[in-house]
């Protein structure tokens, strides 16, 4: 069956520009709480989504490449007249946004890119790591010292990511990233762009956002030092204050 773009859940905060978030692998958009939360407070309107499989029947998606998963993403917009759009997007959402945006450049005003990999591969050792995050069988004490390693610099405790795991979901992601040209979406449009680094992620090495910034046009990076690849519980407050300075800047040109 082909997954419906109804069958995916809007988390929807506050009035204003819509700002469309969307999560990492296998993870919810609530992980987007606290920043969709602080935007909408600043006059925004952020709608964070939940892929299929979170909190609907995942089924069985006819996703191929990430183009399609960008296609039910336009969709979700469309329905909801939200476009023109600022997009963000987490590790794989940072993915999903820069072939959105790079479908359709002009309906897109600002893109923000957290945790960009897709350039620089992480070292195997924490590639095993990775996967041990999404092996619903592995004991919880394993589990967590996984999560740690991979998402979170190394002095900051793991805040709410031992749980919102979806593995079956993250299957099908992988399997539509391995299917994927990079190079077709890559540089994802050509709206104004944010990149925000954690300096110590390892699942998406700093080297990521500097070959993203250097070859893209009007855009830029912002590296957190003690941040790791989960970032949003890492460093809330110096992610929200890089995307409103950028977004109040690039919207009032």
């Amino acid at each position: 069956m082909r997954v419906d773009a109804t069958e995916y859940q809007l988390l929807h905060y506050g009035s204003g520009d819509p700002v469309v978030l969307y999560p990492s692998l296998g993870r919810p958009g609530t992980d987007f709480h606290q920043l969709a939360q602080d935007l909408a407070l600043s006059g925004y309107h952020a709608i964070a989504i939940n892929p299929p499989g979170v909190a609907t029947a995942l089924g069985e998606p006819s996703w191929k490449i990430l183009g399609d998963i960008a296609d039910d993403l336009w969709k979700i917009i469309d329905a909801e007249q939200l476009d023109p759009v600022i997009l963000i997007g987490h590790a794989f959402g940072n993915r999903v946004v820069r072939a959105a945006s790079a479908a359709r450049p002009d309906d897109v005003t600002a893109l923000i890119l957290l945790a960009c990999g897709g350039d620089v591969n992480p070292n195997p050792e924490v590639f095993t790591h990775f996967l041990n995050c999404f092996y619903d069988q592995i004991d919880p004490e394993t589990h967590l010292r996984a999560v740690k390693t991979v998402f979170f610099a190394p002095d900051n405790e793991v805040d709410g990511w031992s749980e919102g795991w979806h593995p079956e979901l993250a299957q099908y992601q992988r399997e539509v990233v391995a299917a994927t040209d990079f190079d077709e979406f890559g540089m994802g449009g050509t709206a104004p762009g944010l990149v925000i680094q954690g300096l110590d992620d390892v699942i998406a090495p700093p080297q990521n956002a500097w070959n993203l910034v250097a070859r893209r046009a009007n855009t830029r990076v912002v590296g957190l030092p003690n941040c790791g690849h989960a970032m949003l519980p890492e460093q809330p407050a110096a992610i929200f204050e890089a995307v409103l300075s950028f977004l109040r800047e690039t919207l009032a040109n």
